[in-house]
């Protein structure tokens, strides 16, 4: 049997847990009207259109995102190429702004901790020894068809497999989102992994996979 290419926006039982890469988290942040191209305004304007999906979702209690700390790590990365190297932010209060609501959105007050119904953007994970070791199983698989695949890439990939071994979280229920293409035509060779979805895809295009 195939795999369903569609995320329910009210699931049946229990939430939609999103697995999120580097620059999927650093799009959200980067203002379209600053990309030098047509082309990379509407992948940005796509990125978009999933967040306000899933923002939706957490604010109904629908989902939940969780996003390796390497990750997060290499979107504050991701700005600062923007800024310094690409020159997509004109000057630095643009790139301020954007790095601050990065921040801003990791940051969880200590009274919001305590609360009784906590709201938590982001569930950072940790790259335990439980993930690095589980690195290992994929290296074969993605590196024999000679991908383009980091390390943290590998790290994103054992990550999901951790959020199903150890949270439980079932298969059906967890989605990958990452741009990188090398990364996701990998994931559909692994059966065991989840589905992996690129918002700048036609193909994956929100209005084509939530239902």
């Amino acid at each position: 049997m195939g795999r369903v290419r569609t995320i329910r926006r009210k699931p049946e039982r229990g939430r939609n847990y999103y697995l999120i890469d580097t620059c999927f988290l650093a799009n959200k942040y980067i203002p379209i009207k600053v990309a030098p191209s047509p082309d990379e305004k509407e992948r940005l304007r796509q990125c978009a259109a999933w967040w306000r999906e899933i923002t939706v979702q957490l604010k109904a209690g629908r989902a939940r995102i969780y996003v390796p700390d390497v990750c997060i790590a290499e979107a504050f990365k991701v700005l600062a190429k923007k800024y310094y190297l690409d020159k997509w932010f004109k000057n630095s209060d643009e790139y301020k702004r954007a790095r601050d609501k990065l921040s801003r959105d990791l940051r969880t007050h200590p009274k919001d901790l305590k609360a009784t119904r906590r709201s938590i953007l982001y569930h950072d994970i940790s790259t335990s020894r439980d993930i690095i070791i589980a690195v290992d199983r994929f290296f074969e698989v993605l590196m024999k068809d000679d991908k383009n695949v980091q390390v943290a890439d590998f790290i994103l990939l054992a990550t999901a497999k951790y959020l199903m071994d150890f949270y439980d979280i079932p298969r059906a229920s967890l989605h990958i989102v990452t741009l990188d293409g090398d990364l996701r035509s990998g994931i559909k060779k692994v059966s065991e992994l989840p589905n992996a979805y690129d918002p700048t895809r036609p193909a994956d295009a929100c209005e084509r996979i939530f239902v």
